[in-house]
């Protein structure tokens, strides 16, 4: 372990022995940090955080702030749970969990880049880029391989599907199907084409996606209609995802149009 002697390091933290500190970080007491993490100067580690191995914590950075919300209460024990290799640019904010023992979640391989913020008990998952800037309500679900454009705001209890991409400044409100991109506001551009293509899925899978998608997005039937007709189809489970994704989606509903 490498402590800057300018670092304040609670004595409860746990952090590995090749953990380093940088100068003014602050880690509170409770904080659990795994091997070959680096905090850098003026980051902070809020209480109840659990952070895996090979995490970057850039400047001024804050992980397991209290969340933004009214009625919270600041004496209940909640946290963050971090998983492998992610990388928190500077002055990234991400906010512990509002509920009693509960936590913020994020997975592995992420990239948060500078002034991104992520909102009480959210949920990420693997290999996703955040842009600068994106800000992420409370309750999101976010999946792999999704990429946020700049300044990119989703609201609370959204979902955002696997491989799903928004233009910067998007505001959305709604679920982001899988494998879609998303603009301005409330807007499907159509299909993640060039993301499908990078992230290796068969030409057979992706002719299904596109099937998929003029299905159960684009048929001017009702709702009903299109998935009865996307499940005579007999997809496989890669294109099923899409059609899922829309048969039951978040309490705000999904993006169609």
């Amino acid at each position: 372990m490498s402590n800057h002697p300018q670092s304040i390091v609670s004595e409860s933290a746990q952090l590995a022995e090749n953990v380093e500190v940088g100068p003014y970080a602050i880690i509170e007491p409770g904080v659990s940090i795994a091997a070959g993490c680096r905090i850098q100067s003026h980051a902070k580690i809020c209480r109840g955080v659990k952070m895996g191995k090979n995490n970057v914590v850039d400047h001024g950075a804050v992980i397991g702030g209290n969340p933004q919300d009214l009625s919270f209460d600041p004496q209940i024990n909640s946290g963050v749970i971090i998983g492998d290799d992610n990388n928190f640019r500077e002055h990234v904010t991400i906010s512990r969990s509002t509920e009693l023992n509960g936590n913020t979640i994020i997975g592995n391989r992420n990239f948060f880049m500078a002034v991104s913020h992520i909102a009480h008990d959210v949920i990420v998952g693997n290999d996703n880029i955040l842009a600068n800037n994106v800000m992420i309500a409370g309750h999101v679900r976010i999946g792999n391989k999704v990429f946020l454009g700049g300044g990119t705001a989703i609201h609370q209890f959204t979902h955002v599907g696997d491989f799903a991409m928004s233009q910067g400044n998007s505001t959305l409100t709604q679920d982001i199907p899988p494998y879609c991109v998303a603009h301005k506001i409330n807007q499907l551009s159509g299909l993640n084409v060039i993301g499908l293509r990078r992230g290796g899925f068969s030409p057979g899978d992706r002719k299904e996606i596109k099937l998929a998608y003029s299905l159960v997005l684009k048929s001017k039937s009702t709702r009903e209609d299109a998935l009865k007709e996307a499940d005579s189809k007999d997809f496989g489970p890669v294109a099923a995802r899409l059609v899922e994704a829309v048969r039951s989606p978040s309490s705000r509903g999904i993006l169609t149009r």
